[in-house]
């Protein structure tokens, strides 16, 4: 296998200056010898060596991407964000998913910390606060997505939730709805509390009393969203409109309003939190709090190099705005 060294005879030039050209410092080799020993490098089919450099810097050109489904379409798009960045800076990118699971994501930052990752974006389940700590100690970068890190001051990108409900649900009640139910995440997940504190929010500013049986709580999940809503259409005095926290448990509220042949919005409104794919085409369109999903991962991306970069940088929280788009899920409350 060709060596930095065959490469440097072929080109005439130093060692050194093969290895600023092709990983160190490239800017600083002249266009017309950077082009030889590229020339060079593709003649001999010369691999280089990442793993020494790695050894040597004690990092990768990797970073890390912790996710808890990437089913869900909200982090489809994070991940896709991530990525475009990533690739700009010359860094490739390594996804994991935990399906909420503690044990997992635990398992998943000790495989990026033995893999030298340069660091990681992470949606943490808030139950390895530890091991994030220990995986900063070891000179690693870590940028918290969606929800913030307990007791680790980090860098983060997170989503204005409480006023985009607020917003989602103040909709409903102009429309004339006083029962809204509200089809909720795990409460000790920070957007779920966020999530359900501008729909409680939104209902004491309208002087509506907060009904304990439309307020319920899943787990992010289509089943979950299809559990509780024919919980919802089973009680004596059902919701005439519903505010769905994320896109899975949307789809979940859809299915049972379907399994039941009640039609939206002339027999419930809905609103969901998360666009869905193809919503628009849905008949009628769908209602929903639209999160700008690839600018989280863009800008998280952007907060991670600058880390590395930067390592001694004040920590920064970017909040970005969501926005209520109104489609044809939503409609006047029926009469009595």
């Amino acid at each position: 296998m060709a060596t930095m060294a065959d490469v440097a005879a072929r080109a005439g030039v130093s060692v050194a200056t093969v290895s600023r050209a092709l990983s160190d410092d490239p800017k600083r080799v002249s266009a017309p010898v950077l082009q030889r020993i590229i020339d060079a490098a593709e003649e001999l089919d010369y691999i280089p060596n990442n793993l020494a450099r790695n050894m040597r810097s004690g990092s990768t050109r990797i970073l890390g991407l912790i996710i808890s489904d990437i089913g869900n379409p909200f982090f489809t798009a994070v991940a896709r964000g991530v990525e475009d960045v990533a690739q700009r800076h010359g860094y490739s990118l390594v996804l994991s998913n935990t399906d909420e699971n503690p044990d997992r994501e635990a398992a998943s930052l000790g495989v990026m910390a033995a893999e030298r990752a340069a660091g990681v974006i992470i949606a943490t389940t808030n139950e390895n606060g530890s091991a994030l700590r220990r995986f900063q100690d070891l000179g690693r970068a870590v940028v918290a997505i969606d929800r913030h890190i307990l007791g680790l001051p980090t860098d983060s990108v997170v989503v204005d939730n409480e006023s985009a409900s607020h917003e989602a649900v103040s909709h409903l009640i102009r429309l004339g709805h006083r029962r809204v139910a509200i089809v909720g995440g795990p409460i000790d997940a920070d957007t779920a509390r966020e999530r359900s504190r501008g729909y409680e929010r939104a209902m004491r500013e309208s002087r509506i009393a907060l009904q304990p049986e439309l307020v319920c709580h899943g787990d992010f999940r289509e089943t979950a969203g299809l559990t509780v809503t024919r919980q919802l259409l089973d009680l004596a005095d059902p919701p005439t409109a519903i505010f769905a926290v994320n896109n899975l448990t949307t789809i979940g509220v859809l299915g049972a309003l379907r399994e039941r042949g009640l039609k939206w919005p002339e027999q419930m409104s809905v609103v969901g939190f998360d666009d869905i794919p193809m919503s628009e085409l849905l008949d009628p369109p769908l209602t929903v709090v639209q999160q700008p999903t690839y600018r989280v991962g863009a800008r998280a991306a952007d907060l991670l190099i600058r880390r590395l970069r930067e390592p001694t940088a004040p920590v920064q929280e970017v909040v970005l705005s969501a926005r209520l788009v109104v489609r044809g899920s939503t409609a006047k409350a029926r009469a009595a």
